[in-house]
């Protein structure tokens, strides 16, 4: 609900707002009103990327954690410190899409697959300040010690009740951002006209509920379609009040995220670590002549490229069931069958750089080139290249004694590239062909290796 003792929040007759509220911070911030409909979509550009630019940040950090040895195979089991952050997770990917619905709505087109978009970096690149944040607040990929729930806390800081709005451009908190993007909305719907401001055919097109996201306590926020001012109000307030919270400390009937995050680091939990590398990059891992764990990195930036790519697409799909089949094949499969074993298959190969260090996912730009044939045959390419990169040196002497044993590995491969031929090509809408298998590789490699019979 708004905010009575924030001007910026208190709704105006009609449903519109003729004029954009003044803040005392105003001229001391420098942050010019959004008067425009192109300032706007930038604006909501920048949302996009602010939230997109956490994503990787609370990721590397749960996949940082060690689940008992006993347990990391067993789909039963659950870990309170991991479930909290996949959690946490799971509803940033709800405000990206949200703050893509109303960007979609007021005629823009939501790009999360590229490194600027109206004049806005949109993929991140660790390590990085947050974008328009005052003070800075400096974001790396760390691991998930409660030292570090620092900067998680920075992001998620709730306004202060007698905080003044600040704007858009500049901002302490995400609350007072995003009011800066609510006058903007406000002003344009008195200046232009709701009907005219907001695309009703861009309906179809935007994640509305059971496409995506599914909130794991009803009554806890989910997908909104963007129509008119009022659901795009509605739609920015879902992502303040599950980020930061607003009167309280609950979003419906969950926690919000910076509260989850205080009783992580400030709570009798604990939890055991890998000693992963701090912001690491797969171009690294090559100058380290570390092969396997290269080509590992790599799949993983391209999965993570084209689950960008994918999310991209359903902005620009209407028919109901073909997206339903996009997310069940490709978003559910990319997240969960692909990038999350990669990351823990990482997470447990060693750098041997001489301490005890071990790989771990990166989130680098994947540049899918053109003339090579679609972003998704490139994903494959690269996962061919990654399962032979075991195999060509999982090979046994003439008399059978093992040289290299990467048995383990490829078994943890092999599921990884199950899941990918299960996809779907978003250029051509057709599953892939010329899948590998088990008996593939070992026609591959006639020598075999060890761990298949």
């Amino acid at each position: 609900m708004p905010r009575p003792d924030n001007p910026a929040s208190k709704p105006s007759s009609g449903g519109s707002s003729g004029g954009i509220p003044k803040s005392d911070w105003s001229g001391k911030w420098g942050n010019p009103p959004i008067t425009t409909l192109d300032s706007l979509k930038k604006h909501l550009h920048f949302a996009m990327a602010i939230e997109l630019s956490t994503i990787p940040l609370y990721l590397y950090a749960m996949y940082s954690i060690k689940l008992p040895a006993n347990k990391i195979k067993d789909p039963r089991f659950w870990d309170p410190v991991t479930g909290a952050i996949r959690s946490i997770v799971a509803e940033e990917m709800l405000h990206l899409t949200l703050a893509g619905n109303v960007l979609k709505a007021v005629g823009g087109t939501p790009k999360l697959y590229a490194q600027t978009c109206d004049d806005v970096k949109i993929f991140p690149t660790y390590k990085m300040v947050m974008p328009g944040r005052v003070p800075k607040l400096e974001m790396k990929l760390r691991q998930a010690i409660k030292p570090n729930f620092d900067t998680f806390l920075g992001i998620e800081l709730p306004q202060g009740r007698n905080d003044p709005p600040v704007g858009a451009d500049e901002y302490h908190t995400l609350g007072q951002f995003y009011e800066g993007v609510k006058d903007g909305l406000k002003y344009l719907a008195g200046d232009m006209g709701e009907q005219k401001l907001f695309d009703r055919e861009s309906l179809p097109y935007q994640f509305a509920p059971g496409i995506g996201y599914q909130p794991r306590i009803q009554n806890a926020g989910g997908s909104i379609v963007v129509k008119d001012l009022k659901t795009s109000l509605e739609a920015l307030d879902v992502i303040v009040e599950e980020g930061e919270g607003r009167d309280s400390e609950f979003a419906g009937d969950e926690r919000a995220h910076y509260f989850v995050f205080k009783d992580l680091m400030e709570g009798s939990l604990t939890w055991e670590v890998y000693n992963v590398p701090e912001d690491p990059t797969t171009e690294w891992y090559a100058e380290l002549g570390l092969r396997q764990i290269y080509h590992v990195s790599r799949t993983f930036d391209a999965a993570y490229c084209y689950l960008l790519l994918t999310i991209e697409k359903l902005w620009t799909m209407s028919e109901e069931e073909e997206r339903r089949k996009l997310v069940l094949a490709n978003m559910y499969s990319l997240m969960l069958g692909i990038l999350a074993p990669l990351a823990k298959l990482l997470v447990t190969q060693p750098l041997n750089d001489g301490t005890d260090r071990v790989a771990a996912p990166c989130f680098c730009w994947y540049d899918f080139k053109a003339g090579q044939g679609t972003p998704f045959k490139q994903l494959r390419a690269e996962m061919k290249a990654t399962m032979f990169s075991y195999v060509q040196v999982a090979a046994e002497t003439d008399d059978q004694v093992v040289e290299h044993d990467f048995g383990n590995q490829i078994e943890t491969l092999l599921p990884i590239q199950t899941a990918l031929d299960n996809m779907m090509d978003i250029d051509t809408y057709e599953p892939p062909t010329g899948k590998i298998t088990r008996k593939g590789l070992n026609v591959a490699h006639t020598q075999g290796f060890k761990g298949f019979a």
